[in-house]
């Protein structure tokens, strides 16, 4: 998919607009781009990214609004006019399958020219695009963009760029150190025959103006300042950190991820006091790039401490970029208090509960082989492939197939195969390996199969009518119980009926435990009763005095309710706030439970806020402030008994949802 929109650019001949390119169900956009430069006026040029090749039948091709020779001003709306080569490609890679650029097109002679050009159709032809010289003269819009000789691609690059026609005015003294166009994927040794990865900056080529403008001598990994600045020129405050490691001793520092989970960064987040980086230029919040040609950048923080303690020699090199306090990027806060000793593999525990810990003696090797795989139930990792007959590891309990998650404390959790391997080939002595057995494929299936038939078995059992002397009171569900009475009273308070604030249903606001329901031990406060003995309790059409009298009757051995148990409690809570005065009484009496006070008796004319507002069957959870649920009577008696002055006072009413049909 393509989205297109122009606008005419500032000056004559130049015309800049979006374009958003989008590679689904292709391998690459199909751009290929080099920094370079156009020479617009005898005294003027313009530098920056500009595209040198469009792949034919890719989504730059087919947008047709891409042309050899476009300038690149912002893709997916960073400023790129000043970046470095790498930079933009490193950019289009971590955008996954949607760019979105500003593009500058200088079209001074392309309409007069355009049946003649090459490119007129946004890509250059087949018969050009490969190992074919372009003369002087044919030069690009008449903006001093000469083409040179292009480049036959390489195979071993990857898909998103193609070498082609580099795009600038060049002398003829053209030094071809001013384009880097190799592959940046894999290893590389140095001069001092140490390896490193292409990508380091100890590989970054400068052009012969940065050469003579570069006085320092490359250390064994390539590095000067000046290479470390021009592979990472759109990242701050660059610097370079020398040490010596002292034998095995940690380093000291602990280090945390992007702040952004789609984002991979290695950052420190603290440095030990006591530890080996403690004097040197570090702090808190600088991200790592790299450790001895080693690139750290965009990859997960979790493995750096493995990549640390596998680099060869005492010598260590960091590239780090210091950022300000306020940029985004640290996912923690700082870490100033460090333990005697850190272990990063206790987290693996409290992920993995039934992972073990197996110590095995090595003795020239542990006698294991890994792959690389994945699992149905974990997913990807490293895996025990096979093991060696009568190996220290087999007699310490290692089984194939079981998952590698640390070797002594390197994590290899998101480690690849040949990580994971070196870690094996460097340990030496007693390695400790943290390990978890896996279930099979088989073993899972059956165990949801056998899950899925437990769940239908519960559903029917569910289903199956219950015995409603035993029946258990089920949240959000009609249960019909019977409670064994004997013309014992049923000892409850409710609220209920059309003269009442509540005219939904029949609820419980409390539980004598005298009671035959106390005794019966299964209705709790809160409880709609929708029928008694099969006949529906119609608050709505039943006065209070009479939905009262259905639980003041005399029943002679057994009563059968039909309960609803709403989860959560259908309540409304208010507050009732009035002046008590001095020696008069409250007119309330009050039945203590578990939720609170709730009102058994009201006398009339004390106060008229309570006559208005409150009912027999409320529940005042708070008294002045003061939360009186589960409080004794002696204790209620005493606050309400003491208080003078202003009152405020905390009424919880239930406010159950209609469940009885209208009487025919």
């Amino acid at each position: 998919m393509v989205q297109y929109q122009g606008n005419s650019g500032a000056g004559g001949g130049e015309h800049i607009h979006m374009v958003t390119l989008d590679k689904t169900g292709k391998k690459s956009f199909g751009i290929c781009i080099v920094r370079g430069e156009v020479k617009d006026s005898p005294n003027t040029k313009t530098t920056g990214i500009f595209i040198k090749g469009i792949v034919p039948d890719s989504p730059a091709h087919l947008c047709g609004k891409l042309k050899v020779g476009d300038r690149i001003l912002s893709l997916n709306g960073k400023d790129v006019r000043h970046a470095t080569e790498q930079a933009v490609i490193d950019l289009i890679k971590d955008a996954d399958f949607k760019i979105e650029l500003e593009i500058q097109t200088f079209d001074k002679s392309d309409e007069a020219n355009k049946s003649n050009d090459p490119r007129s159709n946004g890509y250059m032809q087949a018969k050009n695009k490969f190992n074919q010289e372009q003369t002087s003269s044919n030069n690009m819009g008449g903006m001093g963009m000469t083409r040179q000789p292009t480049v036959r691609n390489d195979p071993k690059r990857g898909s998103n760029f193609a070498a082609s026609t580099r795009v600038k005015h060049v002398p003829l003294n053209y030094d071809e150190d001013d384009e880097d166009t190799r592959d940046m994927t894999g290893r590389i040794r140095t001069q001092a025959g140490i390896e490193i990865d292409r990508a380091s900056a100890g590989n970054c080529k400068l052009n012969k103006q940065e050469k003579d403008r570069d006085k320092e001598t490359e250390d064994e990994f390539g590095y000067t300042m000046a290479k470390i600045n021009k592979r990472y020129n759109m990242m701050k405050d660059l610097r370079r950190i020398e040490f010596q490691r002292q034998g095995n001793l940690p380093l000291g520092i602990a280090l945390a991820g992007h702040k952004d989970r789609q984002k991979m960064a290695c950052f420190i987040a603290g440095v030990d006091p006591n530890g080996l980086l403690a004097n040197l230029d570090v702090k808190p919040g600088d991200e790592i790039v790299e450790v001895n040609g080693n690139v750290l950048k965009n990859r997960c923080h979790l493995n750096a401490s493995a990549v640390f303690k596998n680099v060869e020699g005492e010598k260590i090199v960091l590239i780090t970029s210091r950022r300000k306090a306020n940029d985004e990027g640290m996912c923690v806060k700082p870490i100033k208090k460090f333990p005697p000793s850190t272990d990063e593999t206790k987290f693996i525990f409290d992920q993995f509960p039934k992972a073990r810990s197996v110590q095995v003696r090595k003795e020239g090797f542990l006698g294991i082989m890994v792959i690389y795989g994945k699992h149905v139930e974990v997913g990807n990792g490293i895996f025990v492939s096979d093991l060696r007959e009568g190996s220290n590891a087999e007699l310490a309990g290692v089984k194939v197939g079981d998952m590698l998650l640390a070797v002594n404390q390197d994590v290899t959790l998101e480690s690849n195969y040949d990580e994971a391997t070196g870690l094996i080939k460097r340990a030496e002595g007693v390695v400790t390996l943290i390990l978890l057995t896996l279930k099979s494929e088989e073993s899972i299936r059956s165990e949801r199969e056998a899950e899925e038939k437990k769940k239908e078995e519960a559903k029917k059992e569910a289903e199956k009518p219950q015995d409603p002397a035993t029946a258990e009171i089920k949240p959000n569900k009609k249960i019909l119980i019977e409670v064994k009475v004997e013309k014992k009273p049923l000892g409850v308070i409710v609220t209920g009926g059309k003269n009442n604030f509540v005219k939904t249903g029949c609820v419980i606001t409390h539980i004598y435990p005298e009671g035959a329901i106390a005794a019966d031990n299964r209705l709790k406060i809160f409880d709609h009763i929708c029928d008694i003995n099969g006949n529906q309790v119609h608050c709505e059409s039943m006065t209070t005095l009479k939905v009262h009298q259905l639980f003041h009757m005399t029943y002679e051995k057994n009563v059968n309710f039909t309960v609803y148990r709403a989860d959560p409690p259908e309540l409304e809570k208010f507050n009732v706030d009035f002046m008590k005065k001095s020696g008069k009484e409250l007119g309330l009496s009050l039945a203590p439970n578990e939720r609170g006070c709730t009102i058994s008796e009201i006398i009339q004319g004390q106060y008229p806020e309570i006559d208005s507002k409150l009912q027999r069957g409320d529940i005042i959870t708070k008294f002045n402030g003061d939360a009186l649920e589960g409080l004794p009577f002696q204790v209620c008696y005493a606050l309400f008994k003491g208080a003078n002055g202003k009152i405020s006072m905390e009424v919880t009413r239930p406010k159950p949802t209609l469940r009885t049909e209208a009487p025919k």
